[in-house]
């Protein structure tokens, strides 16, 4: 498909069955010397596999997704790869190859501990502390394969495993870690059992595993991206709920990569849930008001990206309260309907800003598609620029209306736009979920950007003391080959 016909995202349903192919050798699909490091882990005369999966950075649409949003995500090439051998004894026995080297020995639990007494797969309490330790990475493990059992992808684990996981990604909640680990750790086990992987449920389990095992209350883009992102490309994944409408590629005198500063604030999940709950006030309080007015909304399906910026500011923006404590929300209208979250009474939740944030963000995404399509066509690298304008309001977006804004990452945001389109630096903005941690950019591929950019490395380390490191490059999904869907 032409970038120029992908401008405009059509409805085509959800993740087509067409993907549910065995994945391919791990030769084919992880970084050869990751998953070497990997497989020398597991020993023995048993057959191992190996599948890849890679980290993603989000380049426009972020927390927007669970409002049906157009999200943009590139795959980074950084990766996590996982090995698998089978085992006769109904054991699981999880181990790291990781840099730098995590102490202790392996973690093992029997594969009996993925069901319950009477049945019910058990679950892990939601929002364990995350981290590079075997025992979170044995807890990941646990979670998907508990949620590939209970959706279907796997119908059983006949037999024990010995797994290994080896990873050249950080481990940073906005760079998609644990989801690549899932989609890694289902790629492998598909192999060893030599089971075809269907992508919709694939998807399905790992959006569940990190909702139900991390606490995280998010939508499927890092699953996508993870599965079905395509080298030096921008998946466009509508998310209503889950219509993957084809990839933009990024022009080879363009490029997009992250700056990683290691910033994660503490209560990130507080507040990413607080606003998702504010968002689906808003939803709500939308409803009423399409349903009392008794308009045609046959176009109003419960997603607040159906609504254009125009509708919404004309006709709904000064109608939503900006803020309500929970409990009089509750008294009023009831709970949201989202599943995910639930409100807390005392807490007061800025519903206006929340909620407008959702609407510009899809807005923005698509208008950057148009932008690339139309730089792509014309050469004119000025409408580069507009698309890094996009970015920047993306920015100040998460920040000023989600509250979920970091000052590290606006100090790198800031220091490229400071550089400047004059340096071929064209724009930037937090990414993922926010709060810190991850720093998407848009440049032109040359020598003056490559100097403007090692300027705001040294910048961020003079000002603050600490390291920011460049992810460069991209790598495909654990079921794309070659960089083409399967």
């Amino acid at each position: 498909m032409r970038l120029e016909q992908q401008a405009k995202v059509r409805q085509r349903g959800p993740v087509r069955s067409a993907l549910g192919v065995k994945p391919s050798p791990a030769a084919d699909r992880t970084d050869n010397g990751l998953a070497t490091s990997v497989l020398e882990t597991l020993p023995g005369s048993v057959p191992c596999y190996a599948s890849s999966a890679p980290g993603r950075l989000d380049v426009l649409g972020g927390i927007a997704e669970y409002a049906g949003a157009l999200v943009l995500s590139m795959p980074l090439a950084d990766r996590v790869c996982v090995g698998v051998r089978r085992r006769d004894d109904k054991t699981i026995s999880v181990d790291l190859t990781m840099e730098p080297a995590v102490d202790g020995g392996p973690v093992t639990f029997p594969l009996s501990s993925l069901d319950a007494a009477d049945g019910a797969l058990k679950k892990s309490e939601p929002g364990r502390p995350r981290g590079a330790s075997r025992e979170a990475i044995a807890d990941c493990v646990a979670g998907v394969l508990c949620e590939a059992l209970r959706g279907g992808l796997l119908q059983e684990i006949p037999s024990g495993l010995d797994v290994a996981v080896g990873s050249t990604l950080r481990d940073l909640g906005d760079s998609g870690w644990e989801t690549a680990l899932a989609a890694a750790t289902l790629g492998a086990v598909a192999q060893a059992f030599s089971i075809q992987i269907d992508a919709k449920k694939a998807v399905a389990a790992c959006q569940r595993f990190q909702n139900d095992w991390l606490g995280w209350p998010v939508g499927p883009a890092d699953a996508v991206c993870a599965f079905l992102g395509e080298t030096n490309s921008l998946t466009q994944l509508l998310c209503q709920p889950c219509d993957v409408a084809g990839t933009v590629p990024i022009p080879d005198d363009l490029s997009i990569f992250g700056i990683e500063c290691d910033a994660c604030r503490p209560d990130l999940k507080v507040k990413h849930r607080r606003v998702r709950v504010a968002t689906f006030m808003g939803r709500l309080l939308v409803d009423r008001i399409v349903r009392h007015e008794q308009r045609n909304h046959n176009w109003w399906d419960g997603y607040l990206s159906r609504i254009s910026v125009s509708d919404y500011v004309g006709s709904l923006r000064d109608r939503i309260p900006t803020r309500m404590k929970g409990k009089d929300f509750l008294d009023h209208f009831g709970e949201t309907g989202d599943s995910l979250t639930t409100i807390e009474p005392d807490q007061v939740y800025k519903i206006r800003s929340r909620t407008e944030h959702h609407i510009y963000e899809h807005a923005r995404a698509f208008q950057f598609v148009e932008c690339l399509a139309r730089g792509m066509r014309t050469d004119d690298h000025r409408v580069f620029a507009e698309a890094g304008e996009l970015m920047y309001a993306s920015h100040w977006s998460y920040g000023q209306r989600c509250g979920l804004g970091d000052v590290r990452t606006d100090l790198i945001v800031n220091l490229v736009r400071k550089q400047g389109v004059g340096a071929d630096l064209y724009g930037a903005k937090i990414s993922g979920r926010g709060c810190g941690g991850l720093v998407a950019v848009l440049a032109r591929t040359t020598d003056r950007a490559e100097s403007a950019v090692e300027g705001v490395l040294e910048s961020f380390k003079s000002k603050t003391g600490n390291e920011a490191r460049l992810l460069r490059g991209s790598s495909s999904g654990a079921l794309v080959q070659d960089g083409r869907g399967t």
